[in-house]
This record gives structure tokens, C-alpha cells and sequence, in this order.
């Protein structure tokens, strides 16, 4: 288990074929790394985590797997897990074929590729996440986000800055968000709490649902669904509306331009088949 001394934060780099990576950001002067075997019994598991590079210096750490060769038709590659204990602020990027990622702690910068697995997060910086098949979850992003998935859910509880989320076949459920939010989906619902921004959410087949807005302009979309937009109290709102086939509502009082001053938001909203929406916001409304 090899142990470095680390007493600032560090930039970890994964290159992953297969297999599992923990990752734990904490309080501490030092970076330890463990790499097993996941199946300690596989002699394909036991070779990639004997081959498994681990390399440290001037603060940047560097976890490798060796690359899969002469698997025949039906062979597979050997898979580790990877432990990686860390100081608090550490800079990630990894990139893996096959391997899901869990992150604890507070982490600085984090970017991590994987064609398929899930990745969650607990706690970090600037975020870029991108996986072909897996669910995306992270609790809180102190900057911008980037997540895209083509098959999975997308959960995003607090960012500080903007968010980008692209989600072809799955559920997008974003708390809170600070700045801009854009959301594009193919296939599936999209809640959002409380947006900071602008937002610009579509979706081909889904609802739409956005608790509270306060300012910006709000532009939804869906071909088959309903879409529902709350505005906060205290803020006039310009509505845009239009379904195909489906019922308006609009739960706004009338009102005339906004005072000097005033918060305003401008609603646009479109549904080939569903129902629209307009209600004031709720204190607790949130995704």
C-alpha cells in the first residue's frame, strides 16, 4: 500500500480499464493508494493489479492499469479496485472503459470519463463528468458543471456556479443552481428546484418541471409532456405559452410592467401534447 507525503493538496490522475475507484478527499498530510484485485481468486485480476502503475512526485499522482491484450473472442480484461486516500482540495481526472467512481470528501477540480459506470460525488470544485452508461450523482459543486450521460439518471443537488447537463435516456433532477442552467434531454423527466439564471431545458418525451425562478428567462420545451414553472413571489413574469394539445394554466395574478427595480422573469414555455402550468412559488418547493 504505497503512501506518499502530501502536505498540500495534489492532482490525481486515473487511467482505468476496468474496475472500481474510491476516492476520499480528507484532513490529512499524506496520499495512500490501494489497488487489489476485485476478484482475488481471477489470475487476470491478480496480473492487472500486480501491473498496476502507481507513481508520485511533486504532487501529482499517477494510478495506471495495464492495457488488455490477446483476449480472443471472448476474454476480458483483468479488474482492480482502486483506493486513493487524498488531502482535502485535490485535483482529479481520471478516464476509464469500464469502471464506476465514488468520491468522498471535498475535492478541487474534478474531471472523470468512463464509457460505462456510475460516478458520484459528494463534494468539489469545478465539475466535468461524463459517462456512456451510468448515473450521475453529485451532492454539492462549489463552481460550473458539466455532466452527460446517454443512459442513466442525472442528480445534482447544490451548484455555486452555472450548470450543463446532457442526458439522452434517463431522469435529470437538479436542486439548486446558482447561475445559468441548461438541460437537454431525449428521453425522460426534468426537475429542477431553484434556479439562480437563465434556464433552457428540453426534452423530447418527458415533463418539465421547474419549482422557482427569479429572474432571466426560462425557456422549456417538450414534444410529450407536461410542463409546470413557479415564479418566486416578489417577481413579475412575462409568460410565452403554447400546447398543441393540452390545457393552460396560469395561477399569476395580472399586473402591468415591473416597477424600477422590480425582479422580472420571462417564461416561455412549449408542449406538443401536454399541459402548461404558471403557479407563484412556495417556500419548501424545492426538487
Amino acid at each position: 500500500m504505497p503512501a506518499f507525503e502530501s502536505p498540500g493538496p495534489i492532482t490525481a490522475t486515473l487511467e482505468l480499464e476496468v474496475g472500481d475507484a474510491q476516492i476520499a478527499a480528507a484532513d490529512r498530510p499524506d496520499t495512500v493508494v490501494e489497488v487489489r484485485p476485485t476478484d482475488p481468486g481471477s489470475d487476470r485480476d491478480v496480473r492487472a493489479a500486480e501491473q498496476t502503475r502507481v507513481e508520485y512526485a511533486d504532487g501529482r499522482l499517477l494510478v495506471k492499469t495495464p492495457k488488455p491484450r490477446n483476449l480472443g473472442l471472448f476474454g476480458r480484461p483483468g479488474s482492480v479496485d482502486v483506493r486513493i486516500a487524498l488531502p482535502t482540495g485535490s485535483r482529479v481526472r481520471a478516464d476509464a472503459a469500464v469502471s464506476a467512481f465514488h468520491c468522498t470528501g471535498i475535492l478541487g477540480e474534478t474531471r472523470i470519463k468512463t464509457a460505462t459506470g456510475d460516478v458520484r460525488v459528494e463534494h468539489s470544485g469545478v465539475l466535468d463528468l461524463n459517462t456512456a452508461a451510468g448515473t450521475i450523482v453529485v451532492e454539492t459543486a462549489d463552481g460550473d458543471v458539466h455532466a452527460a450521460t446517454a443512459s442513466g439518471a442525472v442528480h445534482l443537488g447544490s451548484v455555486a456556479g452555472s450548470a450543463v447537463v446532457r442526458n439522452s435516456h434517463g431522469d435529470s433532477r437538479i436542486g439548486r443552481v446558482a447561475g445559468e442552467l441548461r438541460v437537454n434531454a431525449a428521453n425522460g423527466d426534468i426537475l429542477v428546484g431553484q434556479a439562480g439564471g437563465d434556464v433552457t431545458a428540453t426534452t423530447a418525451n418527458g415533463s418539465i418541471r421547474v419549482d422557482e425562478v427569479r429572474c432571466g428567462v426560462v425557456s422549456v420545451k417538450t414534444a410529450a409532456g407536461s410542463v409546470q414553472v413557479g415564479v418566486a413571489r416578489g417577481t413579475a413574469a412575462y409568460l410565452d405559452l403554447h400546447t398543441s394539445f393540452g390545457r393552460m394554466r396560469n395561477g399569476l395574478d395580472a399586473g402591468g410592467a415591473p416597477e424600477p427595480g422590480e425582479s422580472s422573469v420571462e417564461v416561455r414555455a412549449r408542449t406538443s401534447f401536454g399541459d402548461i402550468t404558471v403557479v407563484r412559488a412556495h417556500a419548501g418547493d424545492v426538487a
